[in-house]
């Protein structure tokens, strides 16, 4: 649906024509008031026919369409039309002597141009035109102040009117077409654009961040953090891996690779960023966590990766070692990374397949290359 609150939006307007009803019911009973300070006539017999009985007519009428659009919204603009013509009938009813008191009738033609639809146009027009009839054959004031000749006048009038009305209904269902195709047009594009944004960013053989993803995470993330945001970094590097390409060949490496990322991928956190920072290096931004939590889910990652056996290897599994830092005040993005890679440096040095935490300070010396 191009609009998902267009059903609130109608039910807005329902609302909004109901109150004008009652608008147009208040309207009638105060300019009966204002006329019954200047008129000479019997004040009770003018109450009752002018504004009693009219009003208490029109009070039921818009009562049942109140009840109607409540109770059988299926119905509900066929039934705001109906009301709608009964006030007109209602009023130049009460009000015959009056010339200009028929063009009331040209009412549920505006009213139905609410909803759009040229059958809810038409409705109107045969309302109109029926209550006109009604109105002539029933009501003998009108029978003597309009002729035949007047009364075809008006129905004329009415019909070019809703000539007009139809044609302003064909005017918005162009613009409606044309916000539809533009719509669709701005959502393609949107899509599009994200798309290709996850593509730029993304690495294709692990299906994780890539390099220059990584770096504008660990960018934003560290100027957060500076703010109190809890951050951890962990760069993690398959054991051997050199070894791995050399006796099974680089397609058996990218098969381990792509199987070590999902294992990292499947143990992170809706808040984390796993990152293939280059080789067999992969990256992983913890947020939102105590440096305990990290710590817990990079062993639980280097466990499962060391568990885990690999059909381009003959059924071997491979190791990981990995270095973790946490985010201390002061810190910028270079040290927090040299923190992480000389905690790698020494796990891959001190034996490999193991984690180690670098210390909690904002000055680390630069680490020699793994």
């Amino acid at each position: 649906m191009l609009f998902p609150s267009l059903d609130l939006n109608q039910q807005r307007w329902n609302r909004l024509l109901l109150n004008f009803f009652w608008i147009v019911l208040a309207m009638s009973v105060v300019i009966e008031a204002l006329y019954l300070t200047v008129t000479s006539g019997r004040t009770s017999t003018f109450i009752w026919l002018y504004m009693a009985r009219p009003g208490l007519l029109l009070a039921l009428i818009i009562g049942l369409a109140e009840a109607g659009v409540r109770h059988l919204p299926r119905f509900h603009d066929y039934l705001l039309i109906t009301a709608s013509t009964l006030i007109a009938v209602t009023i130049t009813g009460v009000h015959a002597t009056l010339s200009y008191i028929p063009f009331s009738l040209f009412f549920p033609i505006l009213v139905s141009t609410f909803y759009f639809q040229f059958k809810k146009l038409l409705f109107a027009l045969a309302c109109a035109l029926t209550g006109m009839v009604l109105l002539y054959g029933l009501v003998k004031t009108l029978q003597h102040s309009l002729s035949a000749i007047d009364l075809v006048t008006m129905a004329i009038f009415m019909t070019a009117y809703s000539g007009i009305a139809m044609g302003v209904l064909m005017r918005g269902r162009e613009l409606h077409r044309h916000l539809r195709s533009s719509y669709e047009q701005h959502r393609e594009l949107l899509v599009h654009t994200v798309v290709m944004d996850k593509l730029a960013k993304t690495d294709a053989l692990t299906d994780t961040y890539n390099h220059m993803a990584f770096h504008e995470y660990l960018a934003r993330l560290t100027e957060q953090a500076a703010y109190g945001l809890p951050l951890q970094l962990a760069i993690m590097d398959i054991d051997n891996f050199k070894a791995v390409n050399d006796t099974f060949g680089h397609r058996a490496g990218d098969e381990v690779l792509r199987s070590v990322a999902g294992v990292v991928r499947g143990h992170a956190s809706e808040f984390d960023i796993v990152a293939r920072y280059g080789g067999e290096e992969i990256a992983v931004l913890f947020t939102d966590r105590t440096l305990a939590s990290a710590y817990e889910s990079v062993e639980e990652i280097r466990t499962a990766v060391s568990a885990a056996k690999h059909e381009a290897l003959g059924g071997r599994s491979v190791t990981i070692s990995v270095g973790l830092a946490a985010y201390v005040e002061e810190m910028d993005k270079e040290t927090l990374f040299r923190s992480a890679d000389a905690a790698l440096y020494q796990a891959k040095h001190g034996g490999k397949n193991r984690t180690v935490v670098a210390p909690l300070t904002a000055s680390t010396t630069k680490s020699s290359p793994a």
